[in-house]
């Protein structure tokens, strides 16, 4: 298939940069003068726009097209970018020219002539469904095989940035080297759980251990907390939040969904999950665990370690 005339890359996830780079170097590596027929501009303030304009004119070596790639485009001046784009425009038989930007202003003068003859890509994140068909096709295509829970439970972990998602699969392959199944308890033994997942998804993680009574459980991910650089303060705060809830599921009168209501939470969610496990307080043990929260508190304000008063604070509430 010919080569489009333009093709214009750009959004947050740089894996499709780097696949639509790899494709067009596979598509030149099949030409014997491919060295002479590829060629790569960096963008800047200073971009000079001569230099680029004479290799989009250049006659290519051979008989396949010459490509040309220009990468860090958003750091171009966008007149100058108005520039390639009008004069591409003025050239139907110039070389292909491959702009990628990390960020695309869609509004400004370029764009909208590049589009009326290149092709636009836009690299969108994957969500959902789709990204759990892109793990399970990653597993294809190096000869394994993982359950769709399986899938679902290695993206609960590394979180939805494909490069941390490629970091991570190539872990599992080296564990699960000589089996064709990925497991489970490949991916909770051998993968790492992302900086936003840490952050976002253990610490509610530790709080359900909390009500759980499961010390041990709860301790291993404050440490976990605490190692990724998570502020105790920022943790004493939901400790203290989950405490509330459990009250307010044994004290309530009304209905989960106006008690939630009545506490500012925007739906009952949390307080149903936390209902099988109120049972396990006394309202004195809710009472005295609010006390020891004011003194975890205090003692991080007077310089106390972080480490030593949450895990004191865990032990006492479980």
């Amino acid at each position: 298939e010919p080569l489009p005339r333009v093709l214009l890359v750009h959004g947050p996830e740089t894996v499709w940069h780097d696949r639509i780079q790899a494709v067009l170097r596979k598509r030149n590596e099949a030409s014997s003068f491919a060295e002479w027929n590829w060629s790569v501009f960096y963008g800047d303030k200073e971009f000079d726009v001569e230099s680029l304009l004479v290799e989009l004119g250049v006659v290519p070596w051979g008989d396949l097209p010459k490509i040309v790639l220009l990468k860090k485009a958003d750091l171009i001046p966008t007149g100058t970018m108005d520039i390639v784009a009008s004069w591409l425009e003025e050239h139907p038989d110039a070389n292909c020219l491959a702009i990628f930007l990390d960020k695309l202003d869609k509004r400004l003068k370029y764009p909208k002539t590049l589009r009326k003859f290149g092709l636009e890509v836009e690299c969108k994140p994957l969500k959902g469904d789709a990204l759990v068909r892109y793990v399970l096709d990653l597993c294809t295509e190096h000869g394994k095989k993982m359950k769709r829970d399986t899938a679902t439970i290695f993206l609960d972990r590394v979180g939805a940035d494909l490069l941390v998602i490629h970091n991570e699969f190539e872990k599992l392959l080296a564990w699960s080297s000589g089996r064709e199944e990925i497991t489970a308890q490949d991916v909770q033994t051998v993968s790492s759980l992302s900086p936003g997942q840490i952050q976002e998804r253990t610490i509610f993680q530790m709080t359900d251990f909390i009500v759980q009574k499961k010390r041990q459980e709860a301790l291993g991910v404050l440490n976990l907390l605490l190692a990724a650089g998570e502020p105790a303060l920022r943790i004493l705060p939901v400790i203290e939040r989950q405490l509330r809830l459990v009250l307010a599921v044994k004290t309530t009168t009304t209905n989960l969904d106006d008690t939630a209501k009545d506490m500012g939470e925007s739906n009952s969610y949390p307080l149903r999950k936390v209902q099988s496990y109120a049972k396990k307080y006394s309202l004195q043990e809710v009472f005295d665990g609010f006390k020891a929260v004011l003194h975890a508190d205090r003692e991080l304000k007077l310089g106390v370690p972080g480490e030593q008063v949450l895990s004191d604070l865990l032990i006492k509430l479980t």
